[in-house]
């Protein structure tokens, strides 16, 4: 009877495997060509397959395989081939070495809606999403897209008639609140492009509504419907009558998952939907690559990690910064140096440096010999080494990077370098006082405690709420009727007018009364002298 047993308990372990749960046919789209930003998706994609829905995805890049085979039965990747190239695109690689104009929130700003028009018209030109959107018959369950800078893909929820649930890698962001009914409290919300926190002087509270009204105003006037015109173009001229605003689709999102956590932001109002999966990504280190591994064991004064992330690249710096890169290896020869250069090699590299096209960050991060992260403060890395409770020298470039790097050197875990003529002198002295001075390595460590310290792990908040909406057909119940109140009655703007014309109307009475009442009165003086003079 022992086999008879073991094909029980064999049976009852194959339903533990099969999902207790509803599954759907879900549409992800990740059109925009940043590996950081795609990372974070592959993760999410892996806990759907695993769950046992299917998946089909537009994205500029592979997923990574998995062993379990079944996974990729249920996965489709619309591949955009070839990836939307930045360079060709304007954007030089050594000007973000000599250029100061990428810490201009206004320029900053441009750039990204000058580059979301471009990859989101440069992904519909791809053959493959082409042939896809011809491609008649196929149905889905729910849209999952990435909210930022693509947002003529939501389109894709109005042709299969399916809910919405976006992705913001980003973070929180003003539109965001528009979109969820709330009106952005400029006075304590700094713009996301801004390096202030909660507590703005005067003079900074008028630059953050500066910014902020020319930024919704670009965006609702010039941006949306640039945006609007490749929604036209692609899902049809003819029926463009009867394709909604990209604004409703942005109300009739369900549900947003935000790359935000309470360490990075400063408490701001929220809707439900709003939900926060920062740290989603991190997940337990792998093993390291050999040669990775016996570098930094072997390094008993510590490490420091170089990683300017998936878009900059370091083998793309002027020479003149390589020089000074190689000045401060040699400067600090007792530390080793992890650095990702995406080149072969450097001529006359320090014995004390390792060079990789290609580094698993956050395996990196985890070991315990690295003792500073030299990093561009991308909102991903900052995350990552915050976790694993190491010290950052960041070196801003672009994007959100000065305003992470300013948030998170005025919480006392590090400090900021900027790039243009940076000299061996300031790199070393930065780096040795991180290094030597225990209280960031403290204050590191009490930022990792409460990123670690939440009620679920970020991945299972996100796929509970992904599945919530698909449970509860787009969860309407979670959308405010703030979402259709224009802002004059959101704002009380209309009761506070009736009240100040109710009340200047009973002023208006009451004079008028004291005035009637005065003209009789004084009439009534006035026949009385006339009797008393007869």
């Amino acid at each position: 009877m022992k086999w008879v047993s073991a094909l029980y308990v064999a049976f009852c372990g194959s339903l533990c495997l099969i999902p207790q749960h509803e599954t759907a046919s879900i549409l992800l789209v990740s059109a925009f060509p940043g590996m950081s930003h795609w990372l974070m998706f592959e993760h999410i994609i892996h806990a759907l397959l695993q769950r046992g829905h299917e998946v089909t995805a537009i994205t500029s890049y592979k997923l990574r395989t998995t062993a379990d085979a079944n996974r990729t039965v249920r996965y489709r990747e619309v591949l955009i081939e070839p990836a939307y190239d930045f360079e060709a695109g304007g954007l030089s690689m050594e000007g973000f070495f000599k250029s100061q104009l990428f810490s201009d929130p206004f320029f900053k700003m441009s750039i990204l809606w000058k580059l979301g028009l471009e990859t989101a018209e440069h992904a519909f030109e791809s053959a493959n999403v082409q042939k896809f959107l011809r491609t008649e018959g196929l149905t889905f369950d729910l849209l999952i897209a990435e909210q930022f800078v693509q947002e003529s893909f939501l389109m894709f929820a109005h042709k299969y008639r399916v809910p919405i649930v976006t992705i913001n890698t980003l973070g929180h962001a003003d539109y965001i609140d528009r979109a969820f009914g709330l009106i952005t409290p400029w006075s304590f919300v700094p713009h996301f492009m801004l390096e202030y926190d909660d507590k703005m002087s005067l003079l900074e509270r008028g630059y953050n509504v500066m910014l902020s009204v020319w930024d919704a105003y670009t965006r609702k006037f010039y941006y949306l419907p640039e945006q609007t015109k490749l929604a036209q173009r692609y899902f049809g001229q003819a029926a463009s009558a009867d394709l909604p605003t990209l604004e409703d689709l942005e109300r009739n999102v369900s549900v947003v998952l935000v790359n935000n956590h309470i360490i990075s932001s400063r408490p701001r109002p929220r809707m439900n939907g709003m939900i926060d999966i920062a740290g989603l990504h991190i997940r337990p280190p792998n093993e390291l690559p050999a040669v990775v591994k016996t570098f930094l064991d072997s390094a008993t004064e510590g490490v420091i990690y170089i990683n300017f992330g998936t878009f900059m690249r370091s083998s793309g710096m002027p020479r003149e910064t390589l020089d000074v890169f190689l000045s401060v290896f040699r400067s600090l020869p007792r530390y080793k140096f992890l650095w990702k250069w995406e080149a072969e090699t450097i001529a006359s590299l320090p014995p004390n440096v390792l060079l990789q096209k290609w580094l698993p960050q956050n395996d990196v991060l985890a070991h315990p010999n690295i003792r500073l992260f030299v990093s561009h403060g991308g909102i991903f890395g900052t995350q990552e080494s915050i976790y694993w409770a190491r010290p950052i020298l960041f070196v801003p470039f672009y994007g959100d990077q000065h305003s992470n790097a300013r948030k998170f050197q005025k919480a006392g875990i590090g400090l900021t370098l900027q790039i243009l003529n940076v000299t061996a002198e300031q790199f070393v002295s930065n780096i040795e006082r991180i290094v030597q001075d225990p209280s960031y390595q403290h204050a590191v460590g009490r930022l990792s405690t409460i990123f670690r310290d939440n009620p679920t792990d970020p991945l299972e908040e996100a796929t509970f709420w992904i599945e919530y909406v698909l449970r509860h057909q787009g969860a309407a119940h979670l959308r405010s009727a703030a979402v259709h109140l224009p802002w004059y009655r959101y704002l009380l703007l209309d009761l506070l007018a009736l009240t100040f014309l109710l009340g200047g109307l009973a002023v208006w009475l009451v004079k008028c009364s004291i005035g009637w009442v005065r003209s009789r009165l004084a009439r009534a003086s006035r026949d009385a002298y006339k009797v008393k003079v007869k």
